[in-house]
């Protein structure tokens, strides 16, 4: 399965390869700085994922598995031309980027660690991106209301 993870150390992406079948050995080292990640063997299959082998997240969500930098460099193109093609241009362009987008499958990404699993197919229960969840799981935040409550007299400030 081709992933793309980030370092824990150094902070670098960088794509790497997880094979079940030899899984049990398996180690993932960042190309920069050779900091090495353990793979575990609990969670996922073949082309499904339902805990992150590299942190052990259950916590997962689909996404497209389509080049940002491809979709908004044709929309870019598509804009440097509006003078000359009187907007025609960028409608073309948005309409390949939006094709482009319906055609290309989807990936599995982790809350946590942000790994994106490119070959895996979705479960019916990771559904599209949600920031709350991410919030919580990535940086523990709560809706727990922290603030003091008022003084009796109104002005904040407690006796």
């Amino acid at each position: 399965m081709r992933i793309r993870t980030q370092c824990t150390e150094c902070g670098l992406p960088f794509p790497a390869v997880l094979d079940p079948a030899s899984v049990k050995l398996q180690v993932i080292a960042c190309p920069n700085c050779d900091m090495s990640r353990p793979v575990t063997t609990a969670g996922w299959k073949d082309k499904t994922v339902e805990a992150c082998p590299l942190c052990g997240c259950k916590h997962l969500y689909r996404q497209r598995d389509f080049n940002r930098a491809w979709g908004c460099g044709l929309v870019a193109i598509g804009a440097v031309f509006v003078p000359w093609t009187y907007g025609l241009s960028l409608v073309a362009l948005s309409l390949v980027d939006f094709l482009l987008y319906r055609r290309i499958g989807n990936s599995v990404v982790c809350y946590k660690c942000d790994t994106v699993y490119r070959d895996a197919t979705p479960l019916k229960r990771q559904s599209d991106f949600d920031l709350l969840k991410h919030d919580v799981l990535k940086y523990g935040k709560t809706w727990d209301d922290t603030r003091t409550p008022e003084s009796p007299d109104g002005t904040g400030v407690h006796p």
